[in-house]
């Protein structure tokens, strides 16, 4: 064994020589450490103390493989290394020894801690450590703090340890506060001048504030405290021991928020935080931003603690815990010149505001308006862009742009306080202000646009206030205006759309001002989502604009950069373009969306061709010659309500214009498969272009029309796109991302035909069967889903579709089944099961008889361990349609074929189902999937309690509990606690109670 440690001990200090035999060191190690003999080799080396940093190492070692390894540890021996550990704490946990003792010393307190935690048959031992420690030979206080330290750290960090252990582990650790606190306060009268001993008393203190059942009213009444904020009033103290002082302040607050548990802690707390304005201003003053960071923490969560208390009671009694100061404390935070530290509020009044929307009385809302109007215009204050940016296009991306896009939420948030019309009338002013000052720049009335464009979607329609003034103000400005100014006006304007609704006569005014920045390149895309808002609140009003629609879409295609910018800006035209034509008579309807859809059929054929040609079997996208497309027909003449009615025409529609801004440089995205700053006619060779062009065409904006004798005007030019994008899947079949687009724009296509579509079904239905046996595009599993939710509830295409289901089901069952098939194809599971539900909805009984439905429910169950949100969810919600089919069968006291294969289906499976819900909610899935899980079970509950009740009971008898986590009566309390309750959230609640005995 001398052997053995003597090669490790080499090991290691050639792994930290960092010389050429390092790398085969360092697997060497690796090895050893998950060697079942490394828990003797690092103990004997650790023993022999003749290698410090072969000693560390060997700690961090046993620690690690204590925290990660530890049922590889036999319990008979879990005696004898805790004596060992302890026998090696102390020899290396003296005050006097290196930095590298020191370091190994942490690891042996961290081990200590580790093993005692995880051993529930250990009890009331962490006092009698804490005394013993302090008796050995030497200085033994950075030791005792360290276990002090680490002990309620680890409790909160270690996994699988159950909150019954937890529970014992943190009453030990209250029981001992008595005397944590004597210590800590000795040890702060007998180090005060050494900085580096009062943090680390400090991070003890802050530790142990964290743990639940540890009292608080001895520490209130403590000098601890005391000296804390007087730590923080200091202005001499280094920003580190500042810093940890915030800390124990911050993790006290946290306490307090349970204001009638910890009352004394809360009054003494809220007292301290008022002296803290004072130094706050001095930091202000000296622009210590360490010092303002720590304080506004304070501020902040001084705010989280108590905003209940000041939402219920406002006051600006200071005897009252959670009275109006707290909002002066934001207030003050909000008028520093830094913009991070107005930001670290936005929580704060996100949870203020959202508790006080609860209040139905303005008198006390009324309470809070001069708070929230004063944030409001510091947010203001702060939005200012940097007056040197007059030349530049506001970054979304930017750090400040960022910050930016959270004071949209933030105004949002608060915006009710004040009213929505008397901010608009505050910016408003600020407008008037700014036009009234000589010395004014242009960024004032920007961030008064961009505050009031924050909240404009409030505003109620048939109010006019100062809109009409404001709309005004911003049509009348020159288009040689900074940029910013344009494109907030642009945002304004068409986040005003719903206002426009109800005041179309500004709109020729306004579309008038909008056009003119269509073709430049800095604005193309804000003028592109502007109109298609307007569009999509004020079609009525905008028929006269279509012509015009059509000569910008030719335009943009002239750009000479950035291809991909004016793509995106095309496909929101065209958007706007056919929501006006959706609202057109069905003869101006079909000529409109011919007019749009012509040159998109002509130039994706033309793309498919050309790919036949170069490489007929295997082309797709990105290896297409360069070929410019087919131009629109610009002839106008095809609209009928093209006339405008205004007496100033919008100007002819001229080619984009180009930029010289340095953002449209550094766009370096690919898409299509092109690098961005291509010229459009070059991206536009790819057939992806057109196949997108479609779904902006159609998505969201044609409602099917299905009832009899009502007919889709545009039914032939569907017939021509969808014969298209079979072309397309074929011809680039092998091509997942084009694949996935053109099934995408077929989906769309079907959505807005509705029950018109089903001459189109066979086809589609023969290509899906033919591409996904040979290239598996889950995308195929998604349309088919589609078409059984359009046409599942037809009897005459049922037993086709049930056919399509085999075939596909075969073929996804391959490579569900192959070694982690499920894992590495989470789009597959999240598509086929998607496809399950829509069978189980809408053709259940045949669904049901047919011997598929087995092995896809058997999957189903499989597939709810699976931690991927899309994959999971659609699993669990198959299982759940078909527990819910049953339970409607049973309400209606209806019987058939497929009901009894359903009953006998969940009969056979329920107890499998149950044990696997229960596990994954508890082992493997995270967030809402937890609350999927919850759902099965609940939907279980209302369909049969009984089964419900003894599948449960086989459930949690098959849990890991061994060590006990749970204990029978708690598991008996559980299943009781499920079975009574029906509602999902309620089953959610009580599954989240037994998850922590057991994490």
């Amino acid at each position: 064994m001398d052997e053995k440690v003597e090669t490790v001990c080499r090991a290691i200090h050639i792994l930290y020589s960092g010389g050429a035999e390092s790398q085969q060191a360092q697997l060497f190690l690796q090895e050893f450490q998950e060697s079942q003999e490394s828990w003797t080799i690092c103990d004997q080396i650790i023993g022999r103390h003749t290698d410090s940093l072969a000693c560390y190492f060997a700690a961090q070692t046993l620690r690690t493989k204590i925290r990660k390894k530890f049922k590889q540890l036999p319990v008979e021996t879990y005696e004898q290394l805790r004596s060992s550990l302890l026998q090696h704490l102390n020899r290396h946990g003296a005050q006097a020894h290196d930095q590298q003792s020191e370091a190994t010393s942490t690891q042996l307190c961290l081990a200590i801690a580790d093993l005692y935690i995880q051993n529930p048959m250990w009890n009331n031992w962490i006092l009698e450590l804490l005394k013993q420690s302090q008796t050995l030979e030497g200085d033994r206080t950075v030791m005792t703090l360290t276990l002090l330290q680490v002990f309620p750290e680890e409790l909160t960090e270690l996994q699988g340890v159950g909150e019954n252990r937890r529970n014992a582990i943190r009453d030990e650790l209250a029981a001992c506060a008595t005397a944590i606190i004597e210590f800590l306060t000795h040890v702060l009268s007998k180090y005060h001048h050494d900085v580096g001993m009062l943090k680390r008393v400090l991070k003890c203190l802050e530790t142990n504030l964290m743990n639940q059942s540890m009292k608080t009213d001895e520490f209130a009444q403590s000098s601890l405290l005391e000296t804390v904020f007087h730590i923080l009033t200091s202005p001499q103290v280094p920003s580190s021991l500042h810093e940890a002082a915030t800390n124990v302040i911050v993790a006290a607050l946290v306490r307090a928020e349970d204001t009638i548990g910890h009352r004394p802690l809360a009054k003494v707390l809220q007292k301290g935080v008022i002296t803290l304005v004072e130094p706050f201003k001095h930091a202000e003053s000296v622009e210590d931003f360490d010092r303002l960071q720590n304080f506004a923490r304070i501020f902040v969560e001084t705010c989280e603690s108590f905003y209940m208390n000041l939402v219920s009671a406002p006051t600006t009694n200071i005897e009252q815990i959670g009275n109006l100061i707290c909002l002066e404390f934001l207030i003050l935070i909000a008028s520093n010149h830094d913009y991070s530290l107005i930001e670290m509020t936005f929580n704060v009044w996100y949870r203020i505001t959202e508790e006080l929307f609860k209040y139905d009385d303005d008198m006390h809302i009324l309470r809070f308006k001069p708070y929230a109007f004063k944030f409001i215009m510091a947010l203001y204050e702060h939005s200012k862009l940097d007056p040197d940016d007059i030349n530049d296009v506001p970054d979304e991306k930017s750090e400040f742009g960022e910050f930016r896009l959270k004071v949209v939420e933030a105004v949002r948030d608060v915006v009710f306080v004040v009213n929505t019309e008397n901010c608009v009338n505050a910016m408003y002013e600020k407008l008037r202000e700014c036009a009234s000052r000589p010395d004014s720049s242009w960024e004032q009335s920007e961030a008064a646009l961009f505050i009031m464009s924050c909240v404009v979607q409030n505003l109620i329609a048939d109010s006019d206030g100062k809109m009409p003034e404001v709309l005004a103000s911003i049509v009348s400005l020159p288009p040689n205006s900074p940029p910013a100014l344009i494109c907030t006006s642009l945002v304004l304007i068409g986040d005003s759309n719903e206002w426009l609704r109800s005041h179309a006569n500004l709109l020729p005014d306004i579309m008038r001002w909008i056009m003119q920045f269509a073709v430049d390149q800095r604005y193309t895309l804000h003028v592109s989502n502007c109109v298609d808002k307007i569009a999509s609140q004020c079609s009525n009003e905008l028929f006269w604009i279509l012509p015009h629609l059509f000569d910008l879409i030719t335009a943009l295609e002239q750009s000479t950069q950035n291809g991909v910018k004016v793509e995106e800006a095309i496909s929101g035209i065209t958007r706007a373009a056919s929501l006006i034509i959706s609202r057109l008579n069905d003869v101006d309807a079909r000529h409109g969306m011919m007019r749009l859809c012509e040159p998109i059929i002509r130039n994706l054929n033309m793309s498919i061709e050309m790919a036949a040609a170069s490489q007929p079997s295997t082309s797709s996208s990105s290896n297409l010659p360069p070929q410019p497309p087919v131009e629109q027909n610009q002839n106008n003449n095809n609209n009928n309500n093209n006339n405008n009615n205004n007496n100033e025409p919008i100007p002819p529609v001229q080619p984009l214009q180009s930029s010289n801004s340095e953002a449209n440089k550094e766009n370096v995205s690919r898409v299509y498969g092109k690098n961005s700053n291509e010229l459009w006619s070059v991206i536009a060779q790819s057939p992806l272009l057109w196949i997108d062009r479609i779904a902006s065409v159609f998505k969201d904006v044609w409602k099917p029309r299905d009832k009899e004798g009502e007919f889709v005007p545009w039914i032939e030019l569907a017939a021509q796109l969808i014969e298209s994008l079979i072309r397309a899947t074929r011809q680039f079949e092998n091509n997942t991302r084009i694949v996935e687009h053109t099934i995408r724009s077929i989906r769309i296509l079907f959505r807005s035909l509705g029950k018109q579509s089903i001459n189109y079904v066979e086809p589609i239905v023969n290509l899906i069967i033919d591409i996904y046996p040979k290239y598996n595009h889950s995308c195929c599993l998604y349309m088919a889903g589609v078409i059984v939710d359009e046409y599942g509830q037809m009897p005459i295409m049922q037993p086709g579709l049930l056919k399509m289901l085999i075939t596909l089901a075969t073929v996804t069952f391959t490579i569900l089944n192959q070694p982690n098939g499920c894992i590495d194809n989470p789009d597959v599971v999240d598509d086929f099961f998607r496809l399950a539900q829509r069978f189980a909805s809408r053709i259940p009984s045949l669904f049901f008889m047919n011997p598929v439905s087995i092995p896809l429910f058997v999957c189903a169950i499989a597939n709810l361990s699976l931690d991927h949100r899309e994959a999971n969810k659609s699993a669990s919600r198959f299982i759940i349609e078909v527990v819910e089919q049953l339970r409607k069968a049973k309400e209606a006291k209806y019987t058939d074929a497929g009901v009894v294969a359903a009953q006998e289906l969940l009969s056979s499976h329920g107890a499998h189902l149950m044990i696997s819900s229960l596990n994954s909610a508890l082992f493997h899935v995270s967030g809402s999937l937890k609350r999927d899980m919850a759902e099965i079970i609940a939907v279980i509950g209302k369909l049969d309690k009984l089964s419900q009740k003894q599948w449960l009971i086989q459930a949690v008898q098959q849990l890991p509990n061994n060590p006990v986590k749970a204990t029978p009566a708690q598991l008996n309390d559980f299943v009781e606690n499920v079975v009574k309750e029906r509602e999902p959230y309620a089953v959610n609640a009580v599954i989240r109670d037994l998850n922590q005995l057991f994490d």
